[in-house]
Protein backbone atom coordinates (compact mmCIF):
# COMPACT_ATOMS: atom_id res chain seq x y z
CA UNK A 1 0.00 0.00 0.00
CA UNK A 2 1.36 3.41 -0.93
CA UNK A 3 1.80 6.42 1.34
CA UNK A 4 -1.11 8.36 -0.07
CA UNK A 5 -3.42 5.39 0.28
CA UNK A 6 -2.64 4.85 3.94
CA UNK A 7 -2.76 8.47 5.03
CA UNK A 8 -5.95 9.11 3.07
CA UNK A 9 -7.66 6.06 4.60
CA UNK A 10 -7.11 7.27 8.16
CA UNK A 11 -9.82 9.27 9.93
CA UNK A 12 -9.78 12.99 9.16
CA UNK A 13 -9.63 14.05 12.81
CA UNK A 14 -6.27 12.34 13.40
CA UNK A 15 -4.10 14.81 11.54
CA UNK A 16 -6.16 17.99 11.65
CA UNK A 17 -3.15 19.92 12.93
CA UNK A 18 -0.65 18.92 10.22
CA UNK A 19 -0.57 18.87 6.44
CA UNK A 20 -1.30 15.30 5.39
CA UNK A 21 0.90 15.55 2.32
CA UNK A 22 3.88 16.40 4.58
CA UNK A 23 3.55 13.20 6.62
CA UNK A 24 6.31 10.70 5.88
CA UNK A 25 5.40 7.13 6.88
CA UNK A 26 9.02 6.29 7.68
CA UNK A 27 10.29 9.54 9.16
CA UNK A 28 7.16 10.13 11.26
CA UNK A 29 6.46 6.50 12.16
CA UNK A 30 6.34 6.93 15.94
CA UNK A 31 4.18 10.05 15.68
CA UNK A 32 1.73 8.31 13.34
CA UNK A 33 1.48 5.13 15.39
CA UNK A 34 1.05 6.97 18.68
CA UNK A 35 -1.53 9.40 17.29
CA UNK A 36 -3.57 6.61 15.70
CA UNK A 37 -3.45 4.30 18.71
CA UNK A 38 -4.35 7.12 21.10
CA UNK A 39 -7.07 8.82 19.02
CA UNK A 40 -8.02 6.59 16.11
CA UNK A 41 -10.91 4.26 15.46
CA UNK A 42 -10.48 0.49 15.55
CA UNK A 43 -10.30 0.61 11.73
CA UNK A 44 -7.47 3.17 11.90
CA UNK A 45 -5.59 1.02 14.43
CA UNK A 46 -5.94 -2.12 12.29
CA UNK A 47 -4.66 -0.27 9.22
CA UNK A 48 -1.59 1.07 11.03
CA UNK A 49 -0.96 -2.26 12.78
CA UNK A 50 -1.08 -4.02 9.43
CA UNK A 51 1.28 -1.52 7.80
CA UNK A 52 3.93 -1.23 10.53
CA UNK A 53 3.65 -4.60 12.26
CA UNK A 54 3.27 -5.55 15.90
CA UNK A 55 6.90 -4.93 16.93
CA UNK A 56 6.92 -1.36 15.63
CA UNK A 57 3.52 -0.64 17.16
CA UNK A 58 4.58 -2.02 20.53
CA UNK A 59 7.85 -0.09 20.51
CA UNK A 60 6.14 3.18 19.61
CA UNK A 61 3.37 2.85 22.19
CA UNK A 62 5.72 1.75 24.97
CA UNK A 63 7.99 4.75 24.39
CA UNK A 64 5.36 7.40 23.68
CA UNK A 65 5.90 10.45 25.90
CA UNK A 66 2.19 10.87 26.58
CA UNK A 67 -0.94 8.79 26.10
CA UNK A 68 -4.47 8.75 27.39
CA UNK A 69 -5.00 6.49 30.38
CA UNK A 70 -7.45 4.32 28.45
CA UNK A 71 -4.87 3.81 25.68
CA UNK A 72 -2.29 2.58 28.15
CA UNK A 73 -4.81 0.27 29.81
CA UNK A 74 -5.97 -1.19 26.50
CA UNK A 75 -2.50 -1.86 25.12
CA UNK A 76 -1.14 -3.10 28.45
CA UNK A 77 -3.84 -5.75 28.21
CA UNK A 78 -3.20 -6.33 24.49
CA UNK A 79 0.52 -6.95 25.02
CA UNK A 80 0.13 -8.55 28.46
CA UNK A 81 2.50 -6.12 30.13
CA UNK A 82 2.03 -3.94 33.22
CA UNK A 83 0.89 -0.35 32.61
CA UNK A 84 3.86 0.78 34.68
CA UNK A 85 6.16 -0.32 31.85
CA UNK A 86 4.82 2.42 29.57
CA UNK A 87 6.87 5.62 29.47
CA UNK A 88 3.67 7.69 29.44
CA UNK A 89 2.37 5.95 32.56
CA UNK A 90 5.46 6.93 34.52
CA UNK A 91 5.23 10.52 33.33
CA UNK A 92 1.53 10.88 34.16
CA UNK A 93 1.56 8.89 37.40
CA UNK A 94 1.29 11.91 39.66
CA UNK A 95 -1.64 13.41 37.76
CA UNK A 96 -3.56 10.13 37.80
CA UNK A 97 -3.50 9.98 41.58
CA UNK A 98 -5.38 13.26 41.96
Amino acid sequence: MEHNDIIQQLSEHLFWDVEKHDIDLTKHQRFIITRVLDRGTSRDVRLIWSYYGEDSVKNAIMNAPSLQRKTISFFANQFQIPPEDFRAYKKELTTWDH
